[in-house]
């Protein structure tokens, strides 16, 4: 799958649609084609990033706390 093309606003809308438990119409898109068929049928596993988990340490070395900004 071509993952610059694909339309995100409508499959994020389908996936909310989904998670409050409405059915999802089938519908076609002239660029696309049928949009539903899209979907991910399962959750894509977190993988890890070194170059954000660098950025993460030095953020952390700068003083910055994610969890300050939870509380």
């Amino acid at each position: 799958m071509n993952w610059q093309f694909t339309p995100y606003a409508a499959l994020m809308l389908l996936t909310l649609r989904a998670q409050h438990g409405l059915e999802n119409p089938d519908f076609e898109h002239p660029g696309f084609g049928n949009v539903t068929s899209l979907l991910l049928t399962q959750p894509v596993a977190p993988q890890k990033d070194d170059v954000l988990e660098q950025l993460v340490v030095k953020l952390h070395e700068q003083g910055f706390d994610e969890k300050a900004l939870l509380a």
